[in-house]
């Protein structure tokens, strides 16, 4: 009569480790969870984004050079905190890599409120090419 009911239950051992088996699971599932709300985070900010990048680095290929009095280029500008044409609410920072090469590397950052926390960023080349007008009128941006 002991082992019929001994056979009708689950001993205190079989129940702890199905109840750390259950949590782990539901930990995994909530740790995919949090990863996946990342990672839609990061994909909208992308397709806020992708409409004026184009626009961003056309426009910093020809203000991103500073011109003298006579036309000629006398450096890079520096650009932080410049807002995102057609995506309210982003900004933009150019940091340019100018490492023993004829062509410096422009990497633009994008961010909403705080620098540190980048959404996207973008890589191109920043050659020194300056349209005949801007060379003529060397004041404007």
């Amino acid at each position: 009569m002991n082992s019929s009911v001994r056979n009708q239950g689950f001993t205190l051992v079989e129940v702890a480790l199905a109840m750390a088996l259950f949590l782990f699971g539901i930990t995994a599932l909530m740790g995919l969870f949090q990863f996946g709300g990342g990672m839609e985070a990061s994909a909208r900010a992308h397709a806020e984004l992708a409409p004026a990048l184009e626009t961003v680095s056309r426009q910093l290929r020809e203000e991103a050079w500073m011109l003298s009095p006579t036309g000629a280029i006398s450096g890079l500008r520096e650009i932080k905190g410049e807002p995102v044409p057609g995506a309210p609410g982003y900004h933009y920072d150019l940091v340019v890599e100018t490492s023993q090469v004829a062509v410096p590397r422009a990497l633009v950052r994008f961010y909403r409120k705080d620098p540190a926390r980048v959404e996207a960023s973008m890589a191109f080349l920043l050659p020194p090419e300056i349209s005949l007008q801007r060379r003529l009128n060397p004041t404007s941006p």
